[in-house]
């Protein structure tokens, strides 16, 4: 056990990942590379931990995810901080969202999508090959 002196701040560090890219936002915060962005964000949204939603996520992510601009992953990212049967009663239309979330427009996108699902079998997509 380490208790004093430079083994122990060593000990302490916390890891460093050099294969992140980080990049500095408008509020001079650093944040993730959009490529680390969108691998957490996949995540997620497959795992939310309430089926409905997972389903209605990571199908959206399969159909949208590649193709959001920084922006909308921001967004994204926002919305999916909030409980998970309020973003499927949100996307569904069976509770009006919050006016912050009904502005964005990845949340129109979502709810578009989750207009046209109910048309088929849904089942959770494949991650994609790496």
């Amino acid at each position: 056990m380490l208790r004093f002196g430079a083994a122990r701040r060593a000990a302490c560090r916390p890891l460093t990942f050099p294969h992140r890219r980080l990049e500095s936002t408008a509020r001079g915060q650093i944040s993730e590379d959009s490529h680390t962005m969108r691998r957490r964000l996949l995540y997620q949204m497959r795992k939310r931990g309430i089926l409905e939603t997972d389903l209605l996520l990571s199908s959206f992510a399969a159909r949208h995810l590649a193709d959001l601009p920084r922006a909308d992953l921001d967004d994204l990212d926002a919305l999916l901080a909030n409980v998970d049967w309020d973003i499927f009663h949100w996307a569904s239309g069976k509770t009006a969202p919050p006016p912050e979330i009904a502005q964005m427009p990845v949340f129109q996108k979502l709810r578009d999508h989750a207009a046209r699902r109910g048309a088929s079998i849904v089942r959770m997509p494949d991650l994609p090959a790496e």
